[in-house]
């Protein structure tokens, strides 16, 4: 079966589909930005998506993700098969001129629109027979994020959303609780194999995790890479990274007296990401979590807290490991050796 497009159809799709696509004259080549990844924190700052005509091919070099002009079509409009050949074989070739579209801020909603809360039981209840429903509330259990101390109100999976379908949805609150971001994330390492295993909302500054539910009366706020081991622990936000964003930086402010401990999963022997994340932080005055050698194997803290069955790790475990300083840095010399 010939799945080749007309390109002026698929330019006119790349147009419509793609963030800010542009015409490059010197490599008679398309390019946009990716809305299958999103580029993270390069969106609206560099654009990775190409469409290559000659090659009949759309590719992208920031999820490395290659793909046939029809299954571009497919995945990102919803559109079946039958649906596109039958769209192109009626497509008016005369109307489109190639050009650069100014390009409009998509009207969002705090989640994606076919979002439902996993804590929920009429929902639950509602879609008892859902696949997607029970494989998320499997991975909560298993995670045992029903349990955790420090629990979001809610988490939620998209069942539709072109982009984050069959994704378990993590909402990032502001200090009021207002959903400001979201991140999603695969529900198995089988799936989504083309997919990064964490996804986040499109065309919007990375929040902290965790905010609503800082207590100001305690004197200590712990900074997680991920949501999910943030959970574990009193006063634990996160910051979907190893280093803040602008935006998170801001936010955090507003907690200018308490001492925060940054707690980087157990990978300094075997990341150079995290080795350099932890000496910058040290160099720059802030105190470091620095895992005891005795959970060399353990990941991170969600994994420790599913290892010893705990529905939470208190403050002082974080407190008594935690450096600054040339302390800090002869503490990871020692660790390194």
């Amino acid at each position: 079966m010939n799945q080749t497009l007309p390109s002026e159809y698929v330019m006119s799709k790349f147009y419509e589909l793609a963030g800010y696509a542009k015409y490059k004259k010197s490599s008679s080549t398309y390019q946009a930005g990716c809305p299958t990844c999103r580029e993270g924190k390069s969106w609206r700052k560099k654009a990775r998506l190409f469409y290559i005509p000659d090659k009949d091919l759309i590719c992208c070099h920031n999820c490395n993700r290659n793909w046939s002009p029809i299954n571009w079509i497919i995945e990102l409009s919803g559109l079946n098969y039958h649906q596109v050949k039958e769209e192109a074989s009626h497509y008016d070739f005369t109307t489109f001129e190639v050009q650069d579209i100014p390009y409009e801020r998509p009207k969002s909603e705090s989640l994606p629109s076919d979002s439902i809360n996993l804590f929920d039981q009429q929902q639950v209840d509602y879609f008892v027979n859902n696949k997607v429903v029970r494989e998320a509330r499997i991975l909560i259990k298993d995670r045992r994020l029903d349990l955790a101390i420090n629990k979001p109100k809610a988490l939620y999976v998209s069942l539709n959303d072109y982009i984050h379908k069959n994704r378990l949805v993590i909402p990032f609150c502001d200090y009021k609780g207002k959903v400001v971001w979201y991140q999603t994330r695969s529900m198995s390492d089988k799936n989504d194999k083309n997919l990064p295993k964490y996804m986040s909302k499109l065309n919007s500054d990375r929040s902290v995790f965790g905010l609503e539910r800082i207590n100001e009366q305690l004197d200590y706020i712990f900074i997680f890479e991920g949501p999910i081991d943030s959970m574990f622990v009193k006063n634990g936000v996160a910051i979907a990274g190893i280093s803040m964003s602008d935006y998170q930086e801001e936010q955090m402010k507003r907690y200018r007296l308490h001492q925060k401990i940054w707690v980087l999963d157990n990978q300094l022997k075997d990341n150079e990401d995290v080795r350099k994340q932890v000496n910058k932080l040290l160099e720059h005055g802030e105190r470091v979590f620095l895992w005891p050698d005795k959970f060399k194997g353990i990941k991170d803290i969600n994994e420790l807290c599913i290892k010893v069955c705990k529905n939470s790790i208190k403050p002082e475990f974080f407190i008594e490991n935690s450096y600054e300083g040339s302390e800090g840095l002869a503490k990871v010399v020692d660790i390194l050796r």
